[in-house]
């Protein structure tokens, strides 16, 4: 049966470009849609399409450029020393349209709405079972919804289509934000309606759920809500989020570090019961079209346990190991992060990493470091004198006063504190980059936090119990009491971002957090929080810049302008 390159043949909605439009249609107009000589109506066909559908969530999920877009920049993250996107880290002078991660992921998202257009006018055609075609129908339209909101949080005002395109777009329509919720709130209803068939368990791995698409529609009714200020999208986002709560299959685990330990059950996203919704990452996983994909989506696996991995290795009494992992230095926690955990909160622990402890001879300046001693101890207090004295010649001492200078800016971005809770200690080689990790796109803990946080806001009486609920779960034990907070917390917006970033750090999730409380919120929290970004982020900041190479394209430059600041 012949089979069609999805990724590359089927043509771009927009015409999104890389060098000119005359490159882009040598490149990529290579067939279109009529061209499929019905294979998309068998049943192999589009199942092979709706896999397709599912592809560039390997792009977006676990990957370092997404990890970029979605946690650097904020008030909680700061560039380690080799990061390798620091003009976003930081919002420096030369961020702009022409940087490569704004063209790669705009491309991106808009081939996979594409092809999610393209499998939503098939499920109408194709010989298939009815039930089976309207799952996979809504699976089609809860992906197209999630790649339309990361595009319309990312970029703003946009493109909107939801028809296949046979040829490029070179005149493209802009569409309002509002607009672009509207269809994407159609969708998810599409998806909820029980008439369409979406499991509610997860019985493949990666594929979309019902309660998937009810968290997801309460995190964007929490997001719209807070763009807008509109009390009946608050009680409308608490009222989703209880039911996938109260309703749903799913548990807070009592151990944070097990959401994550790969050695555990944290791997495997499938029998995790505190997540809703993941990209499966496993060398098996046969859900992703992997028959024309790029290296960087299929083979490139989980990379997030290389981004928020320290410099260990050049360091006395360390040589580069499996259980430490492989150092690309790219993040670092602001000293904002570290100070917000409580010593009864065990997501303190389970979160970023203390020890290290030496795996070869500490050497001259470290006479007292052998094998199975402590190397490396870092912590987020000052130590004393005596603390250093003790440790000299023993083992090396990272604190915050190494870390950072007296008003909070970066001072050491090699060794620090690292974000361990997305380690790999399961992989077969030192040198092994891809992880087979998945990818936790939504978990039932934001689902908690939206409850707080909307039902605050709109006089829901049990919201501070779900708050409460959440604390006590993620307290040291025995220590539960203290972690409860008050009605006075969760009206709080300050105290809600806190304990997000507590909960969801490192997650691709921060960054729109901080841009959907609006322009004040934002700018402070950066400026507090990360005063290395601080110096540069401007209010046009909660817009990235369109690609350049889009505009240079397009034949309506006078509607479709490069976003201000730009």
């Amino acid at each position: 049966m012949k089979k069609y390159n999805y990724i590359i043949a089927i043509i771009v909605a927009i015409g999104a470009v890389f060098c000119s439009c005359s490159d882009f249609l040598e490149e990529h107009n290579r067939n279109d849609l009529s061209a499929d000589n019905g294979y998309y109506d068998t049943e192999e066909g589009f199942e092979s399409l709706i896999n397709s559908c599912y592809t560039t969530m390997r792009l977006w999920g676990g990957k370092a450029p997404g990890i970029a877009l979605g946690e650097s920049g904020t008030d909680i993250l700061a560039p380690g020393g080799k990061c390798d996107y620091p003009t976003l880290a930081l919002y420096q002078t030369d961020l702009n349209g022409t940087v490569a991660i704004f063209s790669e992921y705009f491309n991106r998202f808009y081939k996979a709405i594409n092809i999610c257009n393209t499998a939503i006018a098939h499920a109408q055609t194709v010989d298939a079972d009815d039930a089976l075609k309207k799952q996979r129908e809504a699976e089609a339209r809860f992906l197209r919804a999630y790649y339309y909101w990361l595009v319309a949080e990312t970029f703003g005002d946009t493109y909107y289509s939801d028809q296949p395109s046979e040829h490029i777009v070179t005149e493209p329509q802009k569409t309002s934000v509002a607009d672009i919720y509207t269809h994407i709130f159609d969708d998810l209803d599409f998806c909820i309606n029980s008439d369409n068939c979406l499991p509610t368990t997860q019985s493949e791995g990666g594929r979309v759920t019902l309660w998937a698409a009810k968290a997801f529609k309460a995190r964007l009714l929490l997001t719209r809500a807070s763009e807008t200020g509109d009390t009946q999208l608050y009680e409308q986002a608490y009222t989703m989020a209880k039911d996938v709560v109260d309703n749903g299959p799913f548990e807070l685990n009592k151990d944070f570090s097990a959401v994550f330990d790969m050695r555990k059950q944290g791997a495997d996203g499938n029998g995790n019961l505190e997540v809703i919704w993941y990209v499966d990452y496993s060398s098996e996983n046969q859900l992703y079209n992997g028959e024309f994909d790029d290296d960087i989506i299929r083979s490139g696996g989980n990379n997030s346990h290389l981004s928020y991995c320290m410099e260990y290795d050049t360091q006395p009494g360390l040589e580069r190991s499996i259980e430490y992992g492989r150092p690309f230095v790219h993040y670092m926690p602001t000293r904002y992060l570290l100070d917000l955990y409580d010593d009864c909160d065990q997501r303190l622990a389970a979160t970023f990493q203390t020890l290290w402890i030496a795996n070869k001879e500490g050497g001259t300046n470290y006479p007292l470091m052998h094998v199975g001693d402590t190397a490396i101890w870092a912590t987020r207090e000052s130590t004393t004198q005596e603390q250093k004295d003790w440790a000299k010649g023993r083992y090396q001492i990272i604190d915050r006063d190494v870390m950072y200078n007296a008003d909070g800016t970066l001072k050491n971005q090699k060794q620090y504190m690292a974000i361990s809770k997305f380690a790999d200690p399961t992989r077969e080689t030192v040198k092994e980059d891809r992880s087979t990790r998945d990818a936790f796109m939504i978990r039932l803990a934001e689902m908690y936090l939206i409850i707080a946080e909307a039902g605050g806001k709109c006089g829901k009486a049990d919201a501070l119990e779900y708050m409460n609920t959440l604390r006590r779960t993620r307290a040291v034990s025995g220590h539960e009491a203290e972690m409860e907070v008050t009605q006075a917390d969760i009206e709080d917006i300050d105290f809600i971002l806190d304990e997000r970033g507590r909960e969801l750090a490192g997650e691709q999730l921060r960054w729109f957090d901080l841009k959907r409380m609006g322009e004040e919120i934002f700018l402070r929290r950066i400026k507090t929080g990360n005063p290395d970004a601080g110096k540069n982020v401007k209010a046009y900041h909660m817009l990235r810049p369109f690609p350049q190479d889009y505009l240079d394209a397009i034949t309506n430059k006078e509607e479709f302008k490069q976003n201000e600041g730009y």
